[in-house]
């Protein structure tokens, strides 16, 4: 019978304190140095799964189905994959006051542990999203779970909670109408939150250790819902000096109204930027060097170190992502276009390639699996289309889950994970 601990967990610094419940039905191993698809779109945040081009497309769900779960609440985060566990968030209650983090046996779908919170800030948003939006992230050692709510958790692997900051009761002002949606990030020991809102903006660097701020830097007073994404700065036949000194091996990409920057996560100080104002939703990808921006269509732009600099490349407004962020693949980008095709331009100067025309909205960013692009919309149809040697795609399938899909899909070497408002779904990359 699973057992039910109550935490009480003190926040950094001078803060009040705050209940977690704990409901642990078994104990998770955590194998050294297993990690997978650990933040939103995968652990570079990209959407593309480096896992190998021979890997069987998911063609025959009824017979790929590995595992299928209810889970407690709605929520439009993705899952994430660490360590042979499944983890997603979700809230419950009239007022979605209350936040819930699960873990799940990758293998088997057996839930691991249940953390329960409550919310200290703002949940207000909308009804059709939900305060649980966004997507957690881990370094193989340690989970780290944001909220619409801007509570801010951090568990080890074994759903044992470490720290937790309330950021809305630190700046009350830091909330809108429709909720908060960016998905933290991990670089290193430093936890990355973007939270902007018309009252109130700011970017967090947060010690992952215990929880303290390392640095937070003030934004203008915008909404923004996209997610910061990790760059590469260099390759290790490069310099990593500049006039300012010596760039951290990993920067961090971030979009504003008014620019794009390069953070450096130690100190959130600005290494490069590029003075465009950015789509609000829709997240930049990165392939290599190139990096795509999202900006009413796309800003493709090179990544160079010396010294560090973002050098437009193209620009072309007729790649709109919309609600979707693109994915970048063996100089290939591919996107959801409004209302509902899928585009596949040429990544040396934007040309369009190839579109094929889907059906319904789309809220979830396509993924890539060896040499299939997968592609869900809201009413639970996903389809699969196989990526040519020229990385041109063509569509060899489609099949249903049930309708309510807002979380991007997941995937580790096993399989491909997708959420819906009530169910967690594992299928795996067997032949049917």
């Amino acid at each position: 019978m699973a057992r039910k601990l109550l935490f009480l967990v003190v926040l950094a610094g001078t803060l009040p304190t705050s209940v977690i419940w704990r409901d642990s039905a078994q104990a998770v191993e955590t194998a050294s140095g297993s990690v997978g698809w650990t933040h939103f779109r995968g652990g570079e945040a990209c959407g593309v799964f480096r896992g190998g081009e021979d890997i069987p497309p998911v063609l025959a769900p009824d017979k790929q189905l590995v595992w299928k779960v209810g889970l407690l609440g709605r929520g439009p985060s993705s899952p994430i994959v660490v360590n042979g566990q499944v983890v997603v968030t979700a809230a419950t209650g009239y007022r979605q006051d209350e936040l819930h983090i699960l873990s799940f046996a990758a293998e088997s779908g057996r839930k691991n542990w249940h953390v329960r919170i409550f919310a200290t800030g703002s949940t207000v948003c909308n009804p059709f999203g939900g305060v649980a939006a966004s997507t957690p992230a881990s370094d193989g050692r340690f989970i780290v779970a944001l909220f619409s709510s801007n509570d801010l958790v951090c568990l080890d692997c074994q759903g044992r909670p470490r720290w937790m900051r309330p950021l809305g009761w630190e700046r009350p002002l830091l909330r809108n109408d429709v909720g908060m949606a960016s998905s933290p990030l991990i670089v290193g020991d430093v936890v990355v939150v973007q939270a902007e809102s018309l009252l109130d903006a700011v970017i967090f660097g947060i010690d992952l250790k215990n929880g303290r701020t390392l640095w937070q830097k003030d934004r203008t007073k915008e909404a923004m819902w996209s997610s910061p994404v990790p760059l590469r700065l260099h390759s290790n036949q490069e310099g990593t000096t500049d006039a300012r000194g010596v760039l951290p091996p990993v920067g961090v990409l971030v979009q504003s109204r008014e620019d794009f920057e390069v953070l450096d996560p130690r100190t959130g100080t600005t290494i490069a930027s590029y003075g465009h104002w950015c789509d609000t939703i829709s997240s930049a990808a990165v392939w290599g060097r190139l990096v795509v921006l999202p900006a009413a269509g796309i800003h493709a732009l090179e990544w160079a170190s010396q010294p560090p600099t973002l050098r437009l490349l193209w620009i072309s407004d007729r790649l709109n992502c919309g609600n979707t962020s693109p994915v970048v693949w063996n100089n290939r980008v591919y996107l959801v276009k409004s209302p509902n095709i899928l585009v596949c331009a040429d990544a040396v100067d934007g040309r369009i390639l190839r579109q094929i025309r889907m059906r319904g909205s789309y809220w979830a960013s396509p993924v890539i699996v060896g040499r299939h692009l997968y592609a869900v919309n809201y009413e639970g149809t996903v389809f699969v289309f196989r990526l040519d040697e020229d990385g041109l795609p063509e569509r060899v399938g489609e099949w249903d889950l049930e309708s309510g899909v807002l979380a991007s899909p997941a995937v580790d070497g096993t399989g491909l994970y997708f959420r819906t408002h009530r169910w967690l779904y594992k299928f795996a990359f067997t032949p049917p």
